[in-house]
């Protein structure tokens, strides 16, 4: 397969990698996993795969054990009825139909012999219940945690997107990406909208309540991000000299550096540092 160096930079991007720059010198380029890629990459597939296991897999199997469950039913009602039941009378019956066939058999004969033959088809019946409740319990259970894991993944590429669009300073976006989280996750209840495909932001002690920034308006992901780097004096105030696309400041560690390094009195100011440190 022959690739211009374009169809590599789409491919990487289907794979979630963003803003890729081929270069010809191994000591310009960034440290390269490729597992770690194509990993990132399986995760947010887990989803469908799973959902796909849940509409078409699992069902498959519990109809195998229910079918399971009714064989082992009528052949245990057969040995309890000393072959008084034949074949013939079970057949093509359901589950409930094959009991109630039982129960009249046991009520013919009322004593205290039958009584130990109702405790066993009760607990074979329950025991069999019980083993298909726990099978659906364990898939459910596996689903919900891919869900809220696709969740988090969706969320941490949405503040990206939003970070990358803001023109901040410093050349970290991972890192500024991480603070952001912290702070909402500290002072919010994050919920991914899948239907809309955004980020809300909730109450803390409330969740069912959307934050507000004030009593008429809500507050946006976008409106805190602004405030958040606001307050950590991450923002550009002279954008003269800058592209209007061009957000992220991509410079040396020349006079900017030295102007956030300085504002020690601000807030945060330790992860201000950590991050032009980089």
């Amino acid at each position: 397969m022959k690739l211009t160096q374009a169809n590599l930079i789409k491919l990487l991007a289907s794979l979630g990698l963003q803003d890729v720059q081929v270069v010809e010198d191994d000591k310009d380029a960034d440290q390269f996993n490729g597992d770690e890629i194509i990993n990132k990459f399986l995760d947010t597939k887990k989803p469908i795969f799973l959902q796909n296991f849940e509409t078409e897999i699992l069902p498959e199997k519990l109809k195998a054990e229910a079918g399971k469950f009714g064989g082992n039913l009528k052949n245990s009602i057969k040995k309890l009825s000393n072959s008084q039941i034949k074949d013939s009378d079970l057949a093509g019956k359901t589950d409930a139909e094959v009991l109630q066939i039982f129960a009249d058999f046991l009520h013919k004969d009322k004593d205290t012999s039958t009584e130990d033959l109702r405790t066993q088809i009760k607990n074979l019946s329950e025991g069999q219940q019980s083993t298909i409740d726990k099978l659906k319990e364990e898939y459910e259970g596996k689903l919900s945690g891919k869900d809220k894991q696709f969740d988090g993944f969706q969320i941490e590429s949405y503040l990206g997107n939003l970070v990358n669009g803001l023109p901040l300073l410093g050349e970290d976006p991972a890192i500024k990406i991480g603070a952001l989280k912290s702070a909402i996750e500290s002072n919010y209840s994050p919920m991914w909208n899948r239907d809309k495909k955004e980020l809300e932001l909730r109450e803390k002690q409330n969740p069912e309540r959307f934050a507000q920034l004030n009593e008429n308006t809500l507050l946006t992901p976008k409106t805190y991000a602004e405030n958040f780097f606001k307050g950590l004096g991450m923002v550009k105030t002279d954008m003269s000299k800058e592209n209007a696309t061009d957000h992220i400041d991509k410079g040396n560690g020349g006079g900017n550096s030295t102007d956030f390094q300085n504002r020690t009195d601000m807030p945060f100011a330790s992860v201000v540092a950590g991050i032009e440190g980089k």
